[in-house]
C-alpha cells in the first residue's frame, strides 16, 4: 500500500502525445473500446517541514512538542479515467431530463463520423451521441495506470513526554493529532479493505476538488504509552534489601514491561453500489455516491455493541439523482470506525547464577483485556446490511511464556 503522502520512488516519463497509435491498445470487440497507458505527465514529490520545541520538566520528565506537515503533489492513482464525458453535458442532461425529454446525450448519433467501423458500442446502429460528446470519442475508456493527478495536506501535532526512574525503568508517552486531507488513497485499491474499510473511489473526474476529503487512512489522534519498570524488590533496591541466598534470588530481578495503545477509527466511505441512469451509458467511470438528506445527523449515540446492527443514521443517505452524481463526500468526515483501545502487558523475572551466567522468564500478555476491535461498517447504500458491522479486526487475548538463558 502507497500511502498519498509519500511519492513514487520511480520517475514517470513525460506522454508527448496522448493520441499516439503506439501509446493506445486498440478498442476491444468484446464491447467499448479501451485503452491504458503506463506514463504519466508528471512526477510525484512531496515537500513537508518539521518544527519542534524541547523542554525539561520538573520531576524528572522531559517533553517534545513538535509540528510537521507535508504537502504531496502529483500524488499518483491506479486506474484514472480521462475519458468522461464533461460535466456541462451532464448537467443539460439532468435539465432535458427534468422537463419530460430524453436527454440528447443519450439519444443515437445522427451521423457516424469515423471512417471504419469500430467495434462494440461503437459500431454503427449503436453509438450515442453523448460518446461523441466525450474528450476522444474513438475511444471508449481511456485510464492511466499510475497518473500523477491528485494531492494531499498532511498537519500534525506531536507531543512526547519521557520519565527515566532512578531504580531503573523508562515510560514514554507520545500523543499525535493529526488531519490528512486529500483526493486520492492509495495505488492499490484492489488490497485495501479489511482494517480500514478500503478506500474512497472517485465518482467525477473532471472535478477533482470536489473529490477532496478526508484521506481514507486519516488518523486524527493516537496515544501510545510504553513503559519498562524494574520493581523495587531485593538486593539494592528500596523493599527486601536485606534478604540473602536463595530468598535474594526469588525477591529479586522482578520487573514490568507495557505498551498501551489508544487510536481513533479510520472514517467511514459510504457508496452507492448501483448504476444510474447516466452511467447507464458508459460515459464516466461508474462510480456513485449517494445523497445526504440535508440536516440529518448520521451518528448513533451508544456503546460499540449497541451499534453493531446499525453503525450510522442510514436514512440520512438516499439514491443520488438519476443524471448526476451524489453529494456524499469521498470520505465520511462524521462517521468513523470504531479505533484501537490496546493493553499489552509483561511480567519477567531475571535470575543471575553467575556474574557471567543467568536466567529470564517471561509471561507476555497480547490485549490483556480482550477488548474487540470491531471493524468497519458496509458503506454500500444498495447493500442490505447498509451500516452493520459484521467483523472483528484485532485478535483475542493471547498469551505467551519465554525463557532466556544468557551467558
Amino acid at each position: 500500500m502507497m500511502l498519498a503522502l509519500i511519492p513514487s520512488m520511480t520517475s514517470r516519463d513525460v506522454c508527448c502525445c496522448l493520441l499516439a497509435p503506439s501509446t493506445w491498445v486498440a478498442p476491444s470487440s468484446a464491447g467499448i473500446g479501451a485503452a491504458s497507458s503506463s506514463s504519466a505527465p508528471f512526477a510525484s514529490s512531496v515537500t513537508g517541514g518539521v518544527s519542534s520545541i524541547q523542554r525539561e520538566l520538573p520531576g524528572g520528565f522531559f517533553a517534545d512538542v513538535a509540528y510537521a506537515g507535508s504537502r504531496g503533489i502529483h500524488l499518483e492513482r491506479f486506474d484514472t479515467q480521462v475519458n468522461q464525458i464533461p460535466d456541462s453535458f451532464i448537467a443539460e442532461a439532468a435539465a432535458q431530463a427534468a422537463m419530460g425529454n430524453t436527454p440528447d446525450i443519450a439519444k443515437p448519433a445522427a451521423a457516424y463520423p469515423f471512417n471504419q467501423p469500430l467495434p462494440g458500442n461503437l459500431l454503427p446502429g449503436k453509438l450515442l451521441q453523448g460518446q461523441l460528446d466525450r474528450p476522444f470519442p474513438q475511444y471508449g475508456n481511456l485510464r492511466y495506470n499510475g497518473f500523477a493527478c491528485c494531492d494531499s495536506y498532511y498537519h500534525s501535532l506531536q507531543a512526547t513526554v519521557t520519565k527515566r526512574f532512578p531504580g531503573g525503568g523508562t515510560l514514554l508517552a507520545a500523543y499525535t493529532n493529526a488531519k490528512l486531507m486529500s483526493n486520492t488513497d492509495t495505488l492499490t485499491d484492489w488490497l485495501e479493505g479489511g482494517t480500514s474499510g478500503g478506500s474512497g473511489p472517485i465518482q467525477d473526474w473532471n472535478n477533482l476538488k470536489g473529490e477532496k476529503s478526508l484521506s481514507a487512512q486519516d488518523v486524527s489522534q493516537r496515544l501510545v504509552i510504553s513503559y519498562v519498570l524494574d520493581l523495587p524488590f531485593g538486593k539494592g533496591k528500596k523493599y527486601f534489601n536485606g534478604v540473602s541466598g536463595v530468598g535474594s534470588k526469588v525477591v529479586s530481578g522482578w520487573g514490568v514491561d507495557g505498551v498501551t495503545t489508544f487510536q481513533r477509527g479510520f472514517p467511514v466511505k459510504i457508496q452507492y453500489g448501483q448504476g444510474n441512469s447516466l452511467t447507464s451509458l458508459g460515459l464516466t467511470n461508474g462510480n456513485l455516491r449517494p445523497d445526504v438528506v440535508s440536516g440529518c445527523d448520521k451518528n448513533v449515540s451508544g456503546s460499540p455493541v449497541s451499534k453493531l446492527s446499525g453503525w450510522f443514521n442510514t436514512s440520512c443517505f438516499v439514491p443520488p439523482p438519476d443524471w448526476g452524481f451524489g453529494d456524499e463526500s469521498r470520505v465520511d468526515a462524521t462517521l468513523r470506525q470504531q479505533g484501537i483501545n490496546n493493553f499489552d502487558f509483561a511480567v519477567f523475572k531475571k535470575t543471575n547464577l553467575t556474574e557471567t551466567m543467568n536466567i529470564e522468564f517471561r509471561t507476555e500478555f497480547f490485549n490483556i483485556f480482550n477488548h474487540p476491535q470491531f471493524g468497519p461498517p458496509n458503506g454500500t447504500l444498495s447493500s442490505p446490511n447498509f451500516g452493520v458491522v459484521t467483523n472483528t479486526i484485532n485478535n483475542p487475548r493471547l498469551i505467551q511464556f519465554a525463557l532466556r538463558f544468557a551467558f
